[in-house]
């Protein structure tokens, strides 16, 4: 009788715990329409006109099957009627700059339970998710749970940096992946960056399999590694964020390796270059001097923001080494960090989180 009643009572206490969770997350869901509603919907086009990276990201939207954005997006919403059809545009948009990203990284964890939701309700539809990852990567972009708690602050900064060079800040993209440049970049990373070798490619943070099988994904890694090198340059001579830059000069550089850091071809501002900077002459108040870089409508809104957090995933048994599988057989394992991002975005210390494998 006793074991019966004590049965009993932890089952009513897991009733309780999780009504008040989801009427919690009811009231979240209300602020998140209102907010979403406010900032509109997002960008038709993932990178701005022009960009190096638009083939890649026109090659991503022609690979998604036929109708699987629309089932995809049914779901969701009846799954989450909270969900507004701003909000839903915006983790749709957001999931696919994430993929995108994962084109041209080795490894980049996932920092936002938001995009995280509906990568988790894209694996629902098995076959489609299929159909997708061997058109566009031409292997299967594992997700996989993580198993346990990782603080990935170089990670993210890569994250950013990339994020900065390919997509433009707004407050919206900040809300879902919990602001921008809290930490400074890696200086053994920055190396690797620095020192990458077209035929040696699968040694190097960016994605080896899609650099030597996808020419859109081969440009985009060019143009990010020329942006890099650039930005680095400005740091060996002393030229900070904000330096004016001879308009000639400017123009005449543009498509060289030599082209200014802080030229803004694409309105994507100067926060990736800065971070550069920055992270080499002022690491220990990064996230101070790297907040004017911000356009200033998010600079009010990541005031408050506190630390990134996301869930790991690597393709290959090491970060640097040998791999330990062959090319289409894509494994990964994960991680996730307990701690919370304001704006929205926090992983679950509890639940299940997932990151995705870049390639060889």
């Amino acid at each position: 009788m006793t074991i019966v009643f004590f049965i009993l009572l932890a089952v009513l206490i897991i009733i309780i715990v999780r009504s008040r969770n989801l009427r919690g997350y009811g009231r979240t869901g209300r602020v998140n329409g209102r907010f979403f509603q406010k900032v509109g919907m997002p960008p038709s086009n993932l990178v701005p006109a022009g960009h190096p990276c638009e083939p890649l990201a026109r090659r991503l939207e022609q690979s998604l099957p036929f109708d699987y954005e629309h089932q995809l997006r049914q779901r969701v919403l009846t799954e989450h009627p909270e969900l507004s059809e701003e909000e839903w545009a915006w983790r749709w948009t957001e999931m696919k700059r994430y993929l995108l990203i994962c084109a041209l990284f080795r490894q980049m964890p996932m920092f936002s339970s938001r995009v995280d939701d509906i990568w988790h309700e894209m694996l629902m539809f098995t076959r489609e998710y299929q159909q997708f990852c061997d058109r566009f990567y031409g292997y299967m972009l594992h997700h996989s749970p993580h198993g346990g708690s990782l603080f990935q602050p170089d990670q993210r900064a890569l994250f950013d940096w990339a994020y900065a060079e390919l997509f433009p800040i707004t407050r919206a993209n900040a809300y879902i992946w919990g602001g921008f440049f809290q930490y400074p970049l890696d200086k053994d990373m920055m190396n690797n960056m620095l020192a990458f070798n077209p035929h040696q490619a699968e040694y190097s943070l960016f994605n080896g399999a899609a650099y030597t099988n996808i020419p859109e994904a081969r440009e985009g890694i060019d143009y990010l590694i020329q942006r890099f090198r650039a930005h680095s340059q400005a740091v060996l001579n002393h030229t900070p964020p904000g330096t004016r830059i001879d308009r000639s000069r400017r123009d005449s550089n543009a498509d060289s390796d030599d082209m200014p850091a802080y030229a803004d071809r694409y309105g994507l501002g100067t926060a990736s270059a800065a971070a550069v900077y920055y992270s080499h002459d002022n690491p220990w108040n990064f996230s101070s001097v790297m907040h004017s870089h911000l356009p200033s409508d998010v600079q009010q809104q990541q005031n408050n923001s506190g630390s990134s957090c996301g869930t790991g995933y690597s393709a290959t048994n090491d970060t640097y080494g040998h791999h330990s599988h062959d090319g289409h057989n894509h494994s990964s394992g994960s991680s996730c960090s307990s701690s919370s991002c304001s704006g929205g975005s926090s992983c679950s210390s509890g639940g299940s989180s997932c990151g995705g494998g870049g390639g060889e």
